[in-house]
């Protein structure tokens, strides 16, 4: 039996890993997930209603219909299927699973990874809420950057904390960090 460890580095598996996984979930994503809707339409309902209720809890009159959400008399926003972070989530959860870690741990990580990015999303469909109605000229540049404000950090600050709080062998060289 071939060891594949023995046959490449620590780096180079991890990136075959990670491609893999990510790969399949994009299959997954593009072909059975995305056209059945079921799953975007639920993150996409969910997450206007929850924005929406934020934002009437903290004072402002807020109009929802299915996935259309706008504060009173003015421009609504529709948070679209493919367009509510659900391809990150795999993304996310793809690093997760191709670095090395408990089993028990990783499945830990990756529901509240799920969850906190879902969170961030809520915050982000209330925000595009609030700039509709404060800063509507600028909506290009508010969805076009609002990914990189709301997801992004999240997302690199958790696998940050993965990679840090599990095997702390460097995968650039196969070796050790050293305790001194």
């Amino acid at each position: 039996m071939i060891n594949i460890k023995n046959k490449f580095s620590p780096l180079t598996l991890f990136l075959l890993k990670a491609g893999g996984v990510y790969a399949v979930w994009q299959l997954i994503y593009d072909l059975v997930v995305l056209p059945d809707g079921r799953l975007d339409t639920w993150l996409s309902f969910t997450g206007v209603k929850l924005a929406a209720a934020g934002l009437t809890f903290l004072g402002w009159e807020i109009e929802t219909a299915d996935r259309f959400i706008a504060c009173v008399g003015n421009r609504g926003v529709e948070i679209q299927n493919g367009c509510n972070g659900m391809d990150l989530l795999g993304l996310y959860a793809g690093f997760i699973i191709a670095y090395s870690g408990d089993m028990k741990k990783r499945v830990m990580f990756i529901i509240g990874g799920i969850g906190l990015i879902f969170t961030a999303n809520v915050f982000r469909i209330a925000f595009f809420a609030l700039s509709n109605l404060y800063f509507p000229q600028y909506w290009d540049p508010v969805h076009y950057y609002s990914s990189y404000v709301f997801f992004y950090p999240i997302v690199l600050t958790l696998w940050y904390l993965w990679t840090t709080m599990n095997d702390h062998s460097d995968i650039f060289s196969g070796g050790s960090f050293s305790s001194a």
